[in-house]
């Protein structure tokens, strides 16, 4: 447009007015490509939060947007405060973890209140991931008819997601459809951090003739057709990572948890998100040195606060990978919250099986477990086996009601306490009748 002036002002006289949305992520080259459209004229409306610029390593510059309101001229400015989305403990969070930018700004909850934020600790990352499946059958039942449609689970890298997304399998809850899975974005990763073209190609061809892991050589071979259509261009790991986001082809989503990094989830919204690995070394993350780092680091840390609209949970690894690890110095002192340990998902083989004497019963129990089971996406035998069933019909007590108690004697308390309100009853029916 600068060289040619006929085809800048056709390009003006196509586009009179200039709307833009998530303006606090222009890079230079955006911005300049805004101006030139825009041609001077002040017809333009600009969208944009500067608690949510994170894309500083892509090349965006906040202080673009900072300084807009001079560089055009006559505007007006309309701040808009109120929070719609979040349950007030969750603006609070958010609040208190922006305040560590250092900059001053303004957020209201507008909608009712919701449950405590609550925050887990765990040993390490692979109790942590199992946390975060008995977490979220927790929550499950008071998530209406499809609970996993309305759930995320959120990390600072991609890498994290491999454990998370076993361990969600093993406890049977589904996962919902990503760009790419778990183990194919950590080598994407991988690849990613290598400089030059000669550091990818080699690097794809240890894969192809060492690796044994399929998600790695799968990799492999997306950079051999990268190599091979880029024959022109900057050919390198940051290069090939945008080659693959732009080429993605993304699945029909899936009735389940969504699995995202943060970056991935700006934009969207769940009922229940889990913020896992907000620890140490990711939270901010390690790479973060310079103050403007540390900065976008906090503001990434708000945005997947404020991905959770009810419930939100928080989860960190005490030691993660050898090192030692703890809560993130970010959110350690966010208010309204709720440090407790999670009751573990139960180990069903080490329970004690027994036929039961109660057939009647049993046949209750299982219809109830086939209708939680469809209304979940799963099979019967994801939510409890049949001697698993048999053991429970059997714990009837003979001179009291049956209670919570006697659940999760049966089948552990996590068990126990999503599947009270719709068990007890079914026991309460029963003894009524003898």
């Amino acid at each position: 447009m600068r060289a040619d002036a006929g085809y800048a002002e056709a390009v003006r006289f196509r586009f009179k007015h200039l709307f833009v949305d998530e303006a606090q992520d222009m890079n230079p080259l955006q911005y300049a490509l805004f101006e030139e459209i825009r041609g001077g004229r002040p017809d333009v409306f600009v969208v944009g939060d500067p608690l949510q610029a994170i894309y500083g390593w892509n090349g965006a510059d906040r202080m673009l947007f900072d300084t807009l309101p001079d560089a055009l001229g006559h505007t007006t400015v309309l701040s808009l405060p109120n929070n719609y989305r979040c349950s007030p403990h969750i603006v609070h969070a958010a609040r208190h973890v922006a305040l560590q930018t250092g900059e001053a700004f303004e957020i209201e909850a507008v909608r009712e209140d919701g449950p405590h934020i609550r925050i887990a600790g765990f040993d390490d990352e692979q109790e942590e991931a199992d946390g975060i499946a008995s977490l979220l059958w927790q929550y499950a039942p008071t998530a209406g008819a499809h609970p996993w449609q309305s759930c995320a689970v959120l990390v600072r890298t991609n890498t994290q997601l491999v454990a998370i997304s076993k361990a969600l399998t093993r406890a049977g809850i589904p996962i919902g459809s990503t760009r790419q899975p778990p183990e194919i974005t950590a080598a994407i990763a991988l690849a990613a951090q290598s400089t030059s073209r000669h550091g990818l190609t080699t690097w794809a061809a240890d894969i192809s003739n060492e690796s044994t892991d399929e998600a790695e050589r799968t990799v492999a071979e997306m950079v051999r057709q990268f190599v091979q259509q880029d024959t022109i261009g900057t050919v390198d790991g940051r290069a090939f990572s945008a080659w693959v986001a732009a080429n993605a082809t993304v699945s029909h989503p899936k009735a389940g948890v969504d699995l995202l990094s943060f970056h991935g989830a700006k934009g969207r919204e769940w009922d229940c998100v889990v913020i896992a690995g907000a620890e140490v070394g990711l939270l901010p993350h390690g790479s973060a040195t310079s103050t403007d780092q540390k900065r976008e680091e906090v503001r990434l840390a708000y945005v997947a606060i404020t991905r959770a609209a009810h419930q939100l949970f928080v989860t960190y690894a005490r030691k993660r990978n050898t090192r030692n690890a703890g809560i993130s110095p970010l959110l350690q002192d966010m208010p309204t919250s709720l440090d407790m340990p999670v009751a573990p998902m139960p180990t069903f083989s080490r329970l004690a099986r027994r036929a039961s004497n109660d057939p009647d019963l049993l046949d209750d129990l299982t219809t109830w477990r086939r209708h939680l089971a469809r209304s979940l996406f799963q099979q019967p035998a994801g939510i409890c086996s049949d001697e698993e069933l048999k053991k429970l019909a059997s714990a009837q007590p003979a001179d009291r009601e049956m209670t919570i108690d006697d659940l999760a004697a049966v089948m552990g308390k996590s068990m126990a306490q999503r599947i009270a309100p719709a068990v007890l009853p079914l026991f309460e029916r029963h003894a009524s009748r003898n």
